[in-house]
């Protein structure tokens, strides 16, 4: 409760000043329903829809938003494509780097073990050719 509300009711008090006469409410709907104009009453089918005829927008309205949903859809999906693509591309040109370094890398070891070993380039042909890889 906030301070302006606290004050009131100090003020004033919890006593309601409004008051509803006595019966008011057992007598409301005759009293209404002798205001409102006569009509006759017909028992035809009464329809929820109006009677006039649905205009050229509203009756495509369901097929507009089926046509939205679609063109969202294939919006996403080919959005979500050129991302997994960009993706992939970028994956591809990382496992190029990676794997031209490590070529670099391995080529690097063979010739220092090469020259640990002492092995020339016709011994180490010899060597795979005997072992068929």
């Amino acid at each position: 409760m906030n301070y302006e509300e606290k004050e009131i009711k100090e003020r004033f008090g919890q006593v309601n000043p409004f008051r509803v006469p006595d019966g008011y409410f057992d007598q409301l709907t005759e009293r209404v329903m002798s205001q409102l104009p006569e009509r006759e009453q017909t028992a035809e089918h009464v329809s929820l829809s109006s009677s006039r005829p649905k205009s050229r927008l509203v009756a495509l309205r369901p097929w507009m938003y089926a046509a939205a949903c679609t063109v969202a859809a294939v919006f996403m999906g080919v959005a979500l494509y050129f991302h997994q693509t960009k993706e992939e591309q970028t994956l591809a040109n990382a496992d190029v780097n990676a794997s031209a370094s490590t070529t670099n890398t391995e080529s690097q070891y063979i010739d220092e073990y090469a020259d640990y070993v002492m092995l020339d380039n016709a011994e180490i042909y010899a060597y795979l050719a005997d072992n068929d890889f």
